[in-house]
């Protein structure tokens, strides 16, 4: 019986070679393409913090603002009048005049009366005479005019100051022997106005300030400046660090002498 013959293992051509190895190169590339695909979403997110949305952000941004301040003004029952409400003035509160006792640097006396007029004469030569309370000077008389012969109401009071309160009251103090101030000069409380003296006729008496309260008049005169109301009351309570006002005290007086300043403008003028 005749044997099959056997098959015979041929080696491998060249082309069988070549297609192993390109075969194996296909896998190697499928493989780095995998691995490529796996570590894309670490290759994304490195280079993030470089991606700018700035553009995307500013156009949102109003929007997002916008509503904000409607929802606010809804909710504070404003909207366009909110503005106009905060730049709105608001009206400043009245001043509120502090007083205090206006002699210093020596204890003074005085009385509760005067002679034909209402005012007082304070005694404590050299004592400092200050301002009762805040506001401007009016007058000032810096040079003795009396004369004992001729004894004109006018300059009886030889030195003097006057001033004009915050409080609307005139404050006449005579008989200074130093003017500190000028006229229209500001003047807080307590600041100095002069030094008790013996000008004018207190040269036939014992020195002396003479401190007059009325209302200002809106012209020269003497009459009406030398005393209308009662100063002792309000010299005890000032010293006693009391905040007593005489403004209602002279207004009432104006309201009952409503020709005084006019008669007393008329007598000057007449001197004259």
């Amino acid at each position: 019986m005749a044997q099959r013959p056997r098959a015979v293992a041929r080696p491998l051509g060249a082309s069988w070679l070549v297609l192993v190895v390109l075969v194996g190169l296909v896998g190697l590339v499928g493989l780095v393409g995998c691995a490529d695909e796996g570590s894309a979403p670490a290759t994304t997110q490195g280079p993030r913090p470089q991606v700018t949305a700035a553009p995307a952000t500013t156009a949102a941004a109003p929007d997002t603002v916008e509503p904000l301040v409607a929802a606010t003004a809804e909710a504070t029952g404003s909207g366009a009048d909110t503005t106009a409400a905060s730049t709105t003035t608001v009206a400043p509160l009245p001043v509120v005049p502090v007083y205090v006792f206006p002699f210093v640097g020596r204890e003074v006396s005085y009385g509760t009366t005067h002679h034909d007029y209402p005012a007082v004469d304070v005694f404590g030569c050299g004592a400092i005479v200050v301002a009762p309370t805040s506001g401007a000077v009016h007058e000032v008389s810096t040079v003795d005019r009396w004369d004992p012969v001729v004894d004109d109401p006018a300059t009886r009071g030889g030195l003097f100051v006057s001033m004009l309160g915050d409080d609307g009251v005139r404050y006449y103090l005579a008989h200074l022997g130093g003017v500190f101030v000028a006229p229209a000069e500001p003047v807080a409380a307590g600041t100095p106005l002069g030094v008790m003296g013996a000008t004018g006729n207190a040269r036939n008496s014992e020195c002396h300030t003479h401190l007059g309260i009325s209302w200002a008049c809106p012209g020269p005169e003497w009459q009406v400046r030398r005393g209308e109301v009662w100063p002792a009351p309000y010299l005890d309570a000032w010293r006693a660090d009391e905040q007593r006002s005489p403004t209602p005290e002279v207004t009432g007086r104006a309201a009952e002498l409503p020709t005084a300043c006019a008669d007393a403008i008329t007598l000057v003028a007449d001197d004259g």
